[in-house]
């Protein structure tokens, strides 16, 4: 263990040195919360004593997103909802720097003759990457939570709200970005390119999604014909409604994507509208179980290959 605490020293000194980190705390801590509440000033100021407010609706929709707990659930599912999402940036970027910096500036060699166990350096460079990543969301939640308490000064807001659901999905979303760091660990570390590595991150478990959907949608085509035209259409929209329950993103997300029936209810939508396929991407028919197994069986796989391949593979 001490391989391993000499290790997370070394690697957390050298991310607090790296400008990555500060910008993305300054984009998630301080960008994110000052949009959302001058967002919500406007329209406080706007339609806060028009009749657009007659039942409340107004105030009901700032207490959703612009409260402290509004925030804080904003904050949660705000990331996940991009295209990529801002999740997947922050674990490519500190596989970038944890892994793909040791190659780009020939620091490997260095890196394992200060400590020889390999093992150690890695199990310590995945530590340093679970804590950036918690540090980052634990900072984007308390800043969500000072802004919406900012925010309750000048705006019809309150701390309501089920504080102790939101935190564990905090935590929750934290630990399945495991998997995510591990898959770019072993990517970067695989391609031996810290650039290519973070577009294959970002890029790749999407498009490799897309084409299975894609291929699996076209194997459930039949010669078409006027009698079962209507059939082939359900056929294809369960085919797809199925598809995403064991896909990494779909999973991946899905503490993050969880509360958004509860944000939709708050702003006066209806919760248990047909997404069709899109109600996995939105988290809706993926359970948190059924993700945090699925997760822990992608952990195990792309973990079980980067400690295979870090043991074995030569590096310069």
């Amino acid at each position: 263990m001490n391989a391993v605490a000499h290790v997370i020293r070394a690697e957390m000194f050298k991310a607090f040195r790296k400008r990555r980190l500060y910008v993305l705390a300054t984009l998630y801590w301080l960008l994110f919360p000052l949009v959302a509440l001058i967002v919500a000033a406007v329209i406080h100021r706007n339609l806060g004593a028009s009749f657009a407010n007659e039942a409340g609706s107004v105030a009901q929709a700032l207490q959703g997103f612009a409260s402290p707990y509004g925030l804080a659930r904003l904050a949660l599912m705000g990331p996940a909802l991009m295209s990529p999402t801002a999740y997947i940036i922050g674990v490519a970027l500190f596989a970038g720097l944890l892994i793909g910096e040791e190659r780009s500036q020939h620091m490997w060699k260095t890196a394992l003759s200060a400590q020889p166990q390999r093992v150690a350096v890695l199990l310590g460079k995945v530590v340093v990457g679970m804590l950036l990543l918690g540090l980052l969301l634990a900072g984007g939640l308390i800043a969500a939570v000072v802004g919406g308490a900012i925010g309750t000064s000048f705006l019809p807001t309150t701390f309501a709200g089920a504080w102790g659901a939101l935190v564990g999905l905090f935590a929750l979303q934290w630990l399945h970005l495991l998997g995510a760091l591990l898959l770019a660990y072993l990517l970067v570390f695989l391609v031996r390119s810290g650039t290519l590595g973070i577009i294959m991150v970002i890029f790749l478990p999407a498009l490799l999604e897309g084409l299975y959907s894609l291929l699996t949608a076209l194997g459930q085509l039949q010669p078409l014909t006027r009698i079962n035209a209507v059939f082939q259409v359900l056929r294809l929209r369960q085919a797809w409604e199925a598809l995403p329950s064991y896909f990494f993103t779909a999973n991946l997300y899905a503490p993050a994507r969880n509360p958004l029936n509860e944000l939709i209810t708050s702003l006066g939508g209806t919760a248990s509208q047909d997404m069709g396929p899109l109600n996995a991407f939105l988290g809706r028919g993926i359970t948190l179980p059924h993700a945090a197994a699925v997760m822990a069986g992608y952990v195990v796989v792309f973990g079980g290959l980067l400690v295979w391949l870090f043991l074995r593979r030569d590096v310069e």
